[in-house]
């Protein structure tokens, strides 16, 4: 069959430096591109941001990257027999409707949506599939879409679709719901993500990504999917189903060879909802990289559970080419912890953080602010614990506070105000508590470059050198520059 995959937009909140705006690769649809084509489906892309990540038009409190609904249109071969949209990201939410109502009025053909099943940004098309319906999709693909899709593309004229996760309306206009059940265990069988079909060189052009970008090329990496822990204000317990698995060490180093070879690229960004579960995997993976002797820089980008290693792995993380990792502690109180059932050793980390200050390898570490129930003074004990990390060595951190994520434990606690999904962001405006929350934010980054400057000077006055040669080490400076070029691109 002819296929298209669409992209949606790249979107940020208007005055939110925390969360949006950033230029995600799309991982899950390169490898649903990928899987199609492998099953003999002529498969074309349109990437909504890739085609033009420079143009930005506002959309009342958001800004938009990327090509107009009408644009996208006019990039659809007209003999196409399916569409799918991935609806990566929460923010998205409000275009990826304009783009499904913009196809229904132009195409009579099916629409497929797909989730996107490993990344915290993300959302549960489990719970948001009615509107997705409403706005003219045929099909809801709840899941890791791979091999959803391509059973979904041959039993499209059946009369009953079995699909596993497939939630759309019979030929009666009767919804039919199939369970989820299924989560592929042999991750190394799935065919490398499909990037010869995206513009990821206009990506490259931008200067900046979702980790800190050191070199001009860069590529995603998910050696391994889902991730065990039952977070409350987190969505990929459900989109994940709390199932962690690895690809192999051989496998992984296969792809980044393919990629080294085909691009030249030498920077990977691992984007694993969790890469160091299995410690074992890691030290094969070190090995494996070591004995293939590859000169490359590897950043784990999205956070990991820090505590599952030790300092021999990191010792190891670091010869094969580590240099960036993200931790998790989500907040300094063990009582806060225990209500978002988010399982943390804070002596453990601090322990880990400064083995790799030592190593050479920049960390960064992640907070959640707000989140139900929490008091002042347990907001105090992570500002605490800020303060310890930064004297342990940490080279940076993110604050953000708590949005009920659709697909999450925290999106049923009842908590209102917000006009629609793409507002759930980590700046969320919407609650009654932000302003206050938002100035506790803004105070506790002011005191970790404080103790930064106390601590640890000469690393914070070689930051703004980052700036000005566009070769990051941490977030912070790189998220300073994607505003300034946000700047420039809406002025042009």
């Amino acid at each position: 069959m002819n296929i298209v995959l669409i992209n949606h937009n790249i979107v940020n909140q208007k005055g939110d430096f925390f969360g949006t705006g950033i230029p995600y690769l799309p991982l899950s649809l390169a490898y649903v591109a990928g899987a199609l084509r492998a099953k003999g489906h002529n498969v074309a892309v349109v990437d909504a941001f890739g085609e033009n990540p420079f143009k930005v038009r506002s959309e009342g409190k958001f800004n938009v990257q990327g090509l107009t609904p009408s644009e996208i249109i006019e990039k659809i071969p007209k003999n196409i027999e399916a569409i799918f949209i991935y609806a990566g990201q929460a923010v998205a939410h409000i275009i990826i409707l304009q783009i499904i109502e913009e196809i229904k009025r132009t195409f009579s053909i099916p629409i497929i949506m797909l989730e996107n099943t490993q990344a915290v940004t993300a959302y549960s098309l489990l719970k948001t599939y009615k509107e997705f319906l409403q706005k003219g999709a045929d099909y809801v693909i709840v899941g890791e879409a791979e091999e959803r899709s391509c059973l979904l593309l041959e039993q499209l004229s059946n009369s009953q679709i079995t699909v596993d996760g497939l939630v759309y309306k019979n030929k009666e206009g009767k919804l039919v719901q199939n369970q989820k059940t299924f989560f592929n265990k042999e991750l190394d069988n799935l065919p490398f993500p499909a990037w010869d079909l995206f513009p990821v060189s206009n990506y490259w052009k931008l200067g900046y990504a979702h980790g800190p970008l050191s070199t001009e090329k860069y590529m995603p990496l998910l050696t391994s999917r889902g991730c065990p822990y039952g977070c409350e204000f987190c969505v990929t317990p459900l989109t994940s189903g709390r199932r962690w698995r690895g690809r192999s060490a051989k496998n992984v180093v296969d792809e980044i060879e393919h990629w080294q070879k085909t691009y030249g690229v030498t920077e990977f960004h691992i984007e694993d909802l969790n890469p160091t579960v299995n410690k074992e995997r890691m030290k094969e993976l070190a090995h494996e990289i070591l004995t293939h002797k590859l000169d490359i820089i590897l950043k784990i980008v999205s956070g990991t559970k820090i505590e599952t290693v030790d300092e021999e792995t990191l010792d190891l993380m670091y010869q094969c080419g580590f240099r960036y990792v993200s931790i998790s502690p989500e907040s300094g109180s063990v009582e806060v912890l225990k209500n978002m059932n988010k399982p943390f050793d804070h002596k453990r980390g601090l322990e880990l953080v400064r083995h790799m200050h030592k190593l050479g390898v920049t960390t960064q570490a992640c907070f959640v602010l707000g989140y139900p129930g929490e008091t002042p003074k347990q907001l105090m004990m992570s500002r605490n614990y800020v303060r310890q990390l930064t004297k342990a060595g940490i080279d940076e951190v993110a604050l953000f506070i708590m949005t009920p994520v659709p697909g999450s434990v925290a999106y049923d606690l009842g908590q209102s105000g917000y006009k629609n999904i793409s507002e759930l962001t980590f700046s969320p405006t919407w609650r009654s508590d932000y302003k206050t929350l938002n100035s506790f934010r803004w105070k506790t980054y002011a005191l970790f470059f404080f103790w930064k400057l106390f601590w640890h000077p000469i690393k914070l006055f070689k930051q703004p050198f980052e700036f000005f040669t566009h070769h990051f080490t941490t977030k912070m400076m790189m998220t300073a520059y994607r505003i300034y070029k946000m700047k420039r691109f809406m002025k042009q």
